[in-house]
């Protein structure tokens, strides 16, 4: 399975990079500074649904484009390049008002608290 990781904090992105290779079941980890890097990677996917990531690590707070920006945009993608996405929101925000917004988009998952360490990669890489 390929993964996305959407965060501006390029050390998140090296130590949960690191987290999630260590999983048998990952096959390939993308890392986006922004989301609208992320938006243009998955643009150029949208022919090509089979390189499409299968799961989408998505900061929240992130400058110019935010999580929920990114979102927003995503609703807009192809469905068949959307339904091979599952998105779970990655922060470092455990304010209820952010969780209680990322649970009220039905493309988002699940809202997760950094670090990805204290998470179990396999039980949410298994739908």
């Amino acid at each position: 399975m390929k993964i996305l990781l959407i965060d501006d904090s390029e050390i998140d992105n090296y130590i949960n990079k690191a987290i999630i290779s260590k999983s048998d079941l990952v096959s390939e980890v993308v890392t986006k500074t922004s989301g609208k890097e992320a938006l243009e990677y998955l643009i150029e996917l949208q022919d090509n649904v089979d390189l499409v990531p299968g799961i989408i690590f998505l900061d929240i707070r992130m400058p110019g484009m935010d999580g929920y920006e990114f979102i927003e945009h995503f609703k807009k993608l192809p469905d068949a390049l959307k339904g091979k996405c599952r998105v779970f929101v990655l922060s470092s925000s455990t304010n209820p008002t952010d969780i209680a917004r990322s649970e009220s988009y039905e493309e988002i998952e699940k809202h997760l608290a950094k670090p990805l360490a204290h998470h179990s990669i396999e039980e949410l890489i298994r739908p």
